[in-house]
C-alpha cells in the first residue's frame, strides 16, 4: 500500500487521512515526532486523533515544548513551515 512519512504536526487540520485510487485505498501514514522518528503508523487518522494522540502529545509536549500540541488536532491549523 502507498505510504507517507511526515511530522505529526503536518497532519493537523485533517480529520481523515488521505486516500488514493478514487478514495478506495487509504495511505499508510508514518506520523513522526519533530526529530523525524516515527511515533505511530496508521491508516486511520481520525482514530489516531481520538485514541492515541492524547497520550503521545503529553509525551511530546515534554520533549518538544517549543512545538504546538493542540488539544483538538483535527481542527488545528498545521504550523507554518520555516524557510
Amino acid at each position: 500500500p502507498p505510504s507517507l512519512a511526515s511530522r505529526l504536526q503536518d497532519f493537523f487540520g485533517m480529520a481523515e487521512g488521505p486516500r488514493v485510487a478514487g478514495g478506495r485505498v487509504p495511505v499508510v501514514l508514518h506520523l513522526c515526532a519533530p526529530n523525524q522518528r516515527p511515533v505511530q503508523v496508521t491508516t486511520d487518522l481520525s482514530g489516531f486523533w481520538a485514541r492515541h494522540y492524547p497520550a503521545i502529545a503529553r509525551e511530546l509536549r515534554r520533549r518538544y515544548p517549543k512545538h504546538a500540541w493542540p488539544d483538538d488536532p483535527a481542527r488545528a491549523a498545521p504550523p507554518a513551515r520555516r524557510a
